[in-house]
């Protein structure tokens, strides 16, 4: 359990590494020896920057016009257990692989190949992981350390979009193996296969509630809980999802303040209006520069006026382009305009239509091609307000 922590945060940071392999144009050289604990080792496979080569009978090797930059460079045999080193290429260069220009390999067995499929996870290379745990498991068919492998195996192809895969390989490892330190893990990344890979919120829904009953000192359950409430939410139980984001809060941290968020919209959705504004009024005064803020005080004003408090609605619209003038939707829409269009309409409500419809005048002026968020136009809307209170009113 001591490696778990590693598991998913490593896995999206070092994936970029690997895509990007931080090139910097130009292309240079490796070169360098690979030896066993009795000397040098020939016939070795030398990977790295879309090249290859095998040792010598004296264990050298050169791998030759590289990509500039640091490099993942993979030694393999079938007689050891493979390695990986990070090296760095410079431009018209021939350098050593490492300080000691030395790579050795590790006897072939259980516990070395198991340590080596864990870094080539942890690093996000996970086509090698398939590939080298189907081979530790075609070599020791009865190992204690095979519920490990199938967790690796199954976790790999989850990030490398293989979901009915993982779905196989995870299940399996969790149904032979429950009471293995990574069964959490396996259980937790079963639901997201379902929720996020496969869209069968309801399936997900199911293996989130595993997660729960089976595993509850997991650390994984308060965030299993946040998105057994999304996968409710999608699917339109509000108050079952509600209930999730709730016992999600209680976790506290990062889970908590997005269960806070979610909650407030279940509660809109449900037409509890009441709620709804004073859960994203909390929102913003506990986090108010997150991505949500401005969303969050835009819906407390949209809760407030719902409810017919047009007043404070009004309050919070204006705070809402006060506080948050350059703020977004998740599409990139200003949510400024919209928030001055309610407030035109809150200033209808009170009866101030004057005022109303200077601030429609404002939005044309300041934002002529404003739009909700759905992409539709907004100043459509504006325009009829104003040639209402034009024709009825003023």
């Amino acid at each position: 359990m001591g490696r778990r922590a590693l598991l998913f945060a490593l896995a999206a940071l070092s994936l970029v590494l690997v895509v990007g392999c931080l090139r910097s144009g130009g292309r240079g050289n490796l070169t360098g020896e690979v030896w066993d604990a009795q000397g040098p080792v020939s016939g070795v496979l030398v990977e790295g920057g879309g090249k290859s080569v095998l040792t010598g009978n004296d264990g050298r090797f050169l791998l030759e016009d590289l990509p500039t930059g640091k490099q993942y460079i993979f030694f393999s045999h079938a007689s050891y257990t493979g390695a990986v080193v990070v090296a760095d290429v410079a431009d018209g260069e021939t350098r050593s692989i490492n300080a000691e220009g030395r790579v050795v390999l590790a006897e072939r067995n259980e516990d070395n190949l198991k340590e080596y499929l864990f870094t080539l996870y942890e690093l996000g290379f996970y086509e090698r992981v398939v590939r080298g745990s189907e081979d530790f498991l075609l070599s020791y068919p009865q190992s204690p350390l095979t519920p490990s492998i199938l967790f690796l195996q199954g976790a790999s192809f989850f990030y490398l979009g293989e979901y009915r895969k993982a779905v196989t390989v995870l299940g399996s490892m969790v149904a032979d193996a429950p009471q293995d330190p990574f069964a959490d893990d396996a259980q937790y990344l079963l639901a997201r296969c379902y929720s996020e890979g496969l869209r069968d919120f309801s399936q997900a829904i199911g293996e989130y509630r595993k997660l729960v009953e089976h595993y509850p000192e997991s650390e994984f359950v308060g965030q299993a809980l946040y998105e057994m409430g999304d996968c409710y939410y999608i699917l339109g139980a509000f108050r079952d999802a509600l209930a999730s984001y709730e016992r999600a809060m209680t976790f506290g941290g990062e889970v908590a303040q997005k269960a806070l968020y979610s909650s407030a919209h279940c509660l809109y959705r449900m037409e509890f209006y009441n709620r709804a504004a004073a859960r994203f009024l909390e929102y913003v005064a506990q986090y108010p520069a997150t991505d949500l803020s401005d969303d969050a005080q835009y819906f407390a004003g949209a809760s407030l006026y719902k409810a017919s408090r047009f007043a404070e609605a009004l309050q919070a619209f204006e705070d809402c382009v006060r506080l948050y003038p350059e703020g977004k939707w998740y599409n990139g829409i200003l949510i400024a305009p919209a928030a001055l269009f309610h407030k035109g309409l809150c200033l209808e409500k009170l009866g101030r239509y004057l005022e109303a419809y200077n601030t429609y005048l404002d939005i044309i002026r300041r934002y002529p091609g404003a739009k909700w968020a759905d992409g539709s136009s907004l100043i459509q809307n504006v325009q009829f307000r104003i040639d209402w209170l034009r024709k009825y009113v003023l």
